[in-house]
């Protein structure tokens, strides 16, 4: 029996055998004529009682000691059964007054019966809690493992992320500006105005275009623009990228604000990213569907004593904004699963002033 469990097992068999007891005592009034009925149930259930307690006692001793169940199934009983003759020894003389008063077999037999359900009892409700104990135990380290397997795949995903983004921004990239150059100058060295000339150089444009549209666009999909430095950063660059017609501005609460004059990066990388993608939706539908001329980001912090804190950020826009109803998520439910999945939320709603609001809050453990 676990430690923790014996007292509660203790606390059954006593009361057991305070019942016990009491029902006893109740009915000794009809052994003899001789005692007072008063007289008859004190003693009767007093010794009834101080002898369980005892027995009580000694078996929650034995059972933290004795490990094996098997033991205990043997010692328990052989205890209960020296109880019961002790207790059957004390009660001799109210049960040989008159003829009709039990004898001490049958005194004996029922403080054995009484006191091994007393002792049932809470042996049974121990094991039950140890078992519910264990299967909880069980369930936790189950999490574990599921936790520790979805960090090792996250932490996977990541490396895969930078290394492509790396390989896209860097080696691809470059390749695309040599080949770009090589057409520039096969073209130059044509036959100015022929049809060659302006083939090659059509290519070199169209290079130029895949590169700065699709390939950045690309890399950025797999690993936003300062994403390493912080959320602030990264939203940032993700507004710089805007058309000059679109008014974008970021604000931040003075705790936010602190954390990012100190240079610090509070949430963990894979926190900043489903940041980061979510704003970069709301931007884009803002942009696409709802027409906005001005987006702003506002984004706060709300530490706690203990982890985790809290990151409320809000985007509203100066849009259509959603329309009447409860408002259809589309690409957005992938970020709103995303942001669930981490034990956040994610609000799409009209705006105080017009315009649509997007409201995301994630809990994260901020990063020393």
């Amino acid at each position: 029996m676990r430690g923790h469990r014996a007292p509660i097992a203790a606390l059954v068999a006593t009361l057991n055998v305070a019942a016990f007891a009491l029902l006893v005592a109740e009915q000794a009034t009809e052994w003899s004529t001789a005692w007072s009925a008063a007289a008859l149930m004190w003693w009767v259930g007093g010794v009834t009682l101080v002898v369980g307690l005892v027995l009580v006692a000694a078996v929650m001793l034995l059972a933290m000691r004795v490990r094996s169940w098997r033991w205990r199934l043997v010692l328990a009983p052989a205890l209960a059964a020296i109880q019961a003759l002790v207790r059957a020894a004390l009660l001799l003389p109210a049960t040989t007054v008159e003829p009709g008063a039990p004898g001490g077999v049958a005194v004996w037999a029922t403080g054995m019966l009484g006191y091994s359900v007393a002792l049932g009892a809470g042996f049974l409700v121990a094991a039950l809690l140890e078992r519910e104990d264990r299967e909880r135990e069980r369930r936790e380290a189950e999490e574990r493992t599921a936790r520790r397997a979805v960090a090792e795949l996250e932490d996977e995903e990541l490396r895969v992320r930078r290394m492509v983004a790396d390989r896209l921004h860097g080696t691809v990239q470059h390749r695309l500006v040599v080949i770009a150059s090589g057409l520039e100058q096969a073209a130059s060295e044509a036959e100015e105005g022929s049809a060659r000339a302006g083939e090659l150089r059509g290519w070199a444009e169209d290079l130029d275009e895949l590169r700065e549209e699709h390939v950045r666009s690309l890399s950025h999909s797999l690993f936003p623009s300062g994403a390493d430095l912080g959320t602030y950063q990264a939203i940032r660059a993700l507004l710089d990228r805007l058309p000059t017609s679109v008014a974008a501005t970021v604000e931040l609460g003075p705790r936010m604000q602190a954390h990012v004059d100190a240079h610090r990066a509070l949430l963990p990388l894979l926190d900043r990213l489903v940041v980061v993608y979510t704003v970069e939706e709301a931007v884009t539908n803002a942009l696409k569907h709802g027409g906005a001329a001005r987006v702003v980001v506002r984004a706060e912090v709300e530490p706690a004593p203990d982890p985790p804190w809290i990151l409320d950020l809000v985007v509203d826009d100066d849009g259509s904004g959603p329309g009447p109803g409860a408002p259809v998520l589309s690409g957005l439910a992938r970020h709103r699963a995303r942001a669930e999945a981490r034990g956040g939320t994610l609000v799409l709603e009209a705006g105080p002033d017009g315009g649509g609001r997007l409201h995301l809050r994630l809990p994260f453990t901020p990063e020393p």
